[in-house]
């Protein structure tokens, strides 16, 4: 498990604090990231100590979905099929310090999402607070107006990504009308002042010849992205499985998803893109962890399951949760499914796990 651990740090320390090709044409960041870069590095030893000294798995990624609420209700939306309750949702103040903990313990790169996160009160006080830290927000960019691009334009440790479906007629069949051309006028605007930024597809079975075997990528990092976040469709139900990539499509995206990272000027990354050289699934911490709008912590936004809450608790002491050992320990028997998610796909499992931890 260490080794596979150890791989990703390096990969994502090779992404991020060594490829500077995506900051081509944004020099006003590069002193924000020689710093992230050096906090990574620092991180890194930091999780490696915890983990000899104290036998704590620190991931050096954490994903927190800060609310629920959106002010679009796309096709198909994983996040609104999970129906969480938005009254229990933890408030920024609470946001914060959980935040702060994970900066403490070694966590280098803070993945924010939603819901729209800009929909959060004061969410743009974390990477203001966190200088250091790597925060990529993911975003549908309509709220990015004037005011608001200006004040995520000064954060130079912040990297908004804006989602799409691909080009106008799949994005705006699934997140309606308009919306691929308000997006892209936004991605105009945001180039046209120097600020970093990306984009963020969704692949399914139906998008994926447009997206991946086109000049799709050529065509967003013309508008300005210097990031292209490629997710794997994760199904609702059973209703939706003919949206997932087909065994040819996932072969297709393996064989060309180094070369994608290597062929342009941005950060290309596919998730949960290939694990087998990390032994597995890189949920539960052995990558990443994901914390609710609520608190509660989970191995993966798309397995909903949780035994322990930071809301009231200390990340740290959270960090020990059985639940999240266990998949952790089980990691190499999580590799590919049909739903971009192992751990989804063995939900049954994970639910187990969470029903004997009770």
């Amino acid at each position: 498990m260490n080794d596979g651990i150890n791989l990703f740090n390096d990969t994502l320390t090779e992404a991020v604090a060594k490829n500077k090709r995506f900051l081509l044409k944004r020099p006003a960041y590069i002193p924000a990231f020689a710093r992230i870069a050096a906090h990574i590095k620092k991180a890194n030893k930091m999780r490696a100590t915890l983990a000899h000294k104290e036998n704590l798995v620190v991931p050096p990624v954490l994903i927190i979905s800060v609310t629920n609420e959106c002010n679009l209700a796309c096709t198909g939306c994983y996040a609104c099929h999970q129906d969480r309750d938005k009254s229990a949702e933890m408030n920024t103040a609470q946001i914060e310090r959980v935040v702060d903990e994970a900066k403490a313990l070694g966590v280098s790169i803070v993945m924010i999402a939603g819901g729209e996160p800009l929909l959060k009160p004061g969410i743009l006080k974390l990477p203001q607070a966190h200088p250091e830290l790597l925060f990529v927000m993911f975003t549908n960019g309509l709220l990015l107006h004037n005011e608001t691009a200006a004040e995520v334009g000064k954060l130079k440790n912040l990297i908004p990504i804006m989602s799409l479906e691909g080009g106008e007629i799949l994005t705006d069949a699934r997140r309606g009308v308009g919306i691929y051309e308000a997006v892209t006028d936004t991605m105009c605007r945001l180039d046209k002042n120097g600020w970093l930024f990306g984009v963020s597809v969704t692949l399914t079975s139906v998008n994926y010849d447009d997206v991946v075997r086109s000049d799709y990528l050529k065509t967003m990092q013309d508008l300005g992205c210097r990031a292209a976040f490629l997710i794997e469709y994760v199904p609702c139900g059973a209703q939706d499985l003919s949206l997932c990539l087909t065994d040819e499509q996932k072969a297709h995206l393996r064989a060309v998803e180094k070369n994608l990272y290597k062929d342009h000027d941005m950060l290309v990354v596919s998730l949960p893109g290939n694990e087998d050289p990390y032994s597995g699934c890189l949920a539960s911490g052995r990558g990443f962890l994901h914390i609710s709008s609520s608190g509660a912590l989970e191995a993966c936004p798309f397995a909903p399951y949780s035994d322990t809450s930071v809301k009231n608790m200390p990340l740290k002491e959270a960090l020990r949760s059985k639940l999240i050992k266990e998949v952790r320990k089980n990691h190499d028997q999580l590799k590919e499914s049909r739903g971009g998610c192992a751990l989804k796909e063995n939900a049954e499992w994970v639910m187990s796990l969470q029903r004997d931890d009770r």
